[in-house]
């Protein structure tokens, strides 16, 4: 099976999965989170003398500069899901906002396989991108990295609990994330 913009004549739809609405789902999504921003307070600890996160900025610019770049982090994270997406389906994504969160959707019909490269994408390029910029970048900008990176983890625990669940699918579904619902497809039998 490969990824399609339109449904194949002899698929149907066989389930829909809310990742909010559902409540084991739910739970693992903010479980996630919360376990992984822990570990990033742990690591943050143990390596305070190797990474240095100290800054003689004020405690009131470090804030700003954080959260700013906390929020534009967002956007980004989004927007990979979205080229990604784009560059394997041919098909354009959509974005919404509803406070608090960021969704990308799309109506390609995706593989598994292709969905799960879809949703880690982000955080994969972006840990690169942000260790790299850890070891690289000024040492008042790198609390402020580090926050990010962490936020790249802790905020993709929607992301890995949606693969979990590509995962688990047949190898001849067809999935469609439209950024509220991930809908299951499979051939008609």
């Amino acid at each position: 099976m490969s990824d399609d913009a339109e449904l194949p004549d002899s698929y149907r739809r066989d389930d829909t999965i809310d990742l909010k609405k559902d409540r084991k789902l739910a739970l693992a999504v903010q479980g996630g989170f919360v376990l992984l921003a822990a570990i990033a307070v742990v690591v943050a600890l143990l390596l305070t003398p190797t990474l240095s996160l100290q800054t003689e900025w004020h405690p009131f610019v470090t804030i700003v500069v954080t959260v700013v770049a906390c929020l534009l982090y967002l956007i980004v994270h989004e927007a990979t899901h979205g080229v990604v997406l784009q560059l394997i389906s041919k098909v354009k994504p959509s974005y919404r906002m509803r406070f608090p969160f960021l969704t990308t959707g799309g109506n390609a019909y995706l593989t598994p396989r292709s969905a799960i490269v879809v949703a880690l994408a982000p955080m994969v390029i972006w840990a690169i991108v942000l260790i790299i910029a850890l070891l690289l970048v000024p040492q008042d900008w790198r609390l402020t990295v580090y926050v990010v990176l962490a936020l790249n983890f802790a905020g993709s625990s929607g992301d890995l609990v949606e693969v979990w669940v590509l995962a688990r699918q047949r190898r001849d579904a067809l999935v469609q994330d439209d950024g509220d619902k991930i809908h299951v497809f499979h051939p008609v039998e």
